[in-house]
C-alpha cells in the first residue's frame, strides 16, 4: 500500500495542501480546531513525515526498536539477551523504550521510533483495564509496511501480525494439576493489571483448570487488579483477618509472588505451613527464598530470540505468511508447596 501524503489528507478533508502542511507543522494559517481534525485524519491514514519513509524504503538504518511494557520486569534481563543474541552478529543495534504500561506513551514512542527511521519493531503491546490500546496505530503501520513482530504478549483475532507468546492457560493448569496433586482443593489466583493479554490467558487457565480437576475457588480468592503490586499486602491481611486464607496461591508474575512471600512474613503466614506458593517467571533468587519456591518458568531467552529471528525475517520478506509461535512453559517443582494428603 502506498505510503499517504499530504495531498491525501487534503484531499480526504477538502482542503489544500499548504493547510495540512502548516497545520501539522504548527505554523500560522490553520485554527487549532482545523490543526486538530488534521492530526488526526493523518494519524488515521498512517501518514509520516517523508524522513521516515525513505528510511523504512531503504533500511538502511540497522536500528530495531523494542517497546517494553515495563524494563524493571526481570523478564527483559533474558528477553533482551535472546534478542541481541541475534541482531548484533548481523550489525543490528536496539533503540528501547519502556512504557510503564500505558497505553498513551506507547503511542508516543511508537511514532518517534518510525520517524527515526528503525527498519521493525518488536513489540509487547499494551491494553489497558478500560480496553484503551493503540490497535489502530499498529494496523495504520502494517499498512505502511512496518514490519512488527508481538513478544510475550498480542491482540486478540488480529491474524495479520507475527507474534511469540507462551501458552499462558496451559502454564496455569500446570500449576493446579501439581496442586491438586498434593492435595490443594481450596485455591486462589492473584492477577495483575486488568486487560493485560498474558493476565487476562492466565485468568482463563485458572477458571478452566479449576473447572477441568474440581478444584473449589471463590469469588475473593480471584484477586483482580493487583497494581502497584504491593496491593499483595492488603489482599493477604484481609484474607488472613477473615479466617477466609486459600490453601494455595498461584501468582502471575515475579513481583506479586515477591510480594506475596514477604507479606506472607510480616503477617506470620508461613510457606508452606500455612499457604502453600506457586510463582510465575523463575528467577535466580527462588532458589535462595526459604522455602525455594515452586514457580512457572517462561521460556524468556527463546522467546526473544525467535521474536528477533522473525522480525529479521519480515524485514526482508514483507509479504511472507505471518509467523505464528506459542511456547510451552515449565513448571519448576521446589519447597513452597505443601503436600495435605
Amino acid at each position: 500500500m502506498d505510503r499517504p501524503t499530504i495531498k491525501d489528507i487534503a484531499k480526504v478533508l477538502n482542503i489544500s495542501p499548504s493547510t495540512v502542511s502548516r497545520a501539522l507543522s504548527g505554523k500560522p494559517g490553520a485554527s487549532e480546531e482545523l490543526r486538530k481534525k488534521v492530526l488526526e485524519t493523518a494519524e488515521e491514514m498512517g501518514y509520516m513525515k517523508n524522513l521516515s519513509a525513505q528510511s523504512l524504503k531503504n533500511s538502511k538504518s540497522k536500528i530495531i526498536g523494542i517497546i517494553a511494557f515495563d524494563i524493571r520486569n526481570p523478564f527483559f534481563l533474558d528477553f533482551l539477551k535472546g534478542v541481541e543474541d541475534v541482531l548484533f552478529p548481523r550489525e543490528y543495534k536496539i533503540l528501547l523504550s519502556s512504557v510503564d504500561e500505558s497505553a498513551d506513551k506507547e503511542k508516543t514512542y511508537l511514532n518517534w521510533m518510525v520517524s527515526q527511521g528503525v527498519d521493525g519493531i518488536l513489540s509487547s503491546p499494551i491494553t489497558e483495564k478500560n480496553g484503551k490500546s493503540n490497535l489502530k496505530l499498529y494496523n495504520n503501520f502494517y499498512k505502511m509496511g512496518v514490519p512488527i513482530v508481538f513478544y510475550d504478549r498480542m491482540f486478540y483475532n488480529q491474524e495479520q501480525f507475527d507474534y511469540v507468546i507462551v501458552d499462558n492457560q496451559d502454564a496455569i493448569i500446570q500449576a493446579l494439576m501439581h496442586l491438586k496433586e498434593n492435595g490443594h482443593e481450596n485455591v486462589s489466583i492473584f492477577l495483575s493489571k486488568k486487560g493485560v493479554f498474558t493476565i487476562e490467558e492466565r485468568l482463563k487457565g485458572f477458571l478452566k483448570g479449576c473447572e477441568l480437576l474440581n478444584i473449589q475457588t471463590r469469588k475473593e480468592w480471584i484477586c483482580e487488579d493487583i497494581y502497584p503490586h504491593e496491593k499483595a499486602f492488603d489482599i493477604l491481611k484481609m484474607l488472613k483477618d477473615k479466617n477466609n486464607l486459600p490453601s494455595a496461591i498461584i501468582a502471575t508474575n515475579n513481583n506479586i509472588t515477591k510480594n506475596i512471600v514477604s507479606s506472607s512474613r510480616k503477617l506470620n503466614v508461613k510457606i508452606p505451613d500455612k499457604l502453600s506458593l506457586i510463582g510465575f517467571d523463575d528467577t535466580p533468587e527462588n532458589e535462595l527464598i526459604d522455602p525455594p519456591l515452586t514457580t512457572i518458568k517462561q521460556p524468556i531467552l527463546e522467546i526473544g530470540k525467535i521474536a528477533a529471528t522473525a522480525l529479521l525475517s519480515r524485514i526482508e520478506d514483507r509479504f511472507a505468511k505471518p509467523m505464528k509461535v506459542v511456547l510451552k512453559a515449565e513448571l519448576i517443582k521446589r519447597g513452597s508447596v505443601k503436600n495435605l494428603k
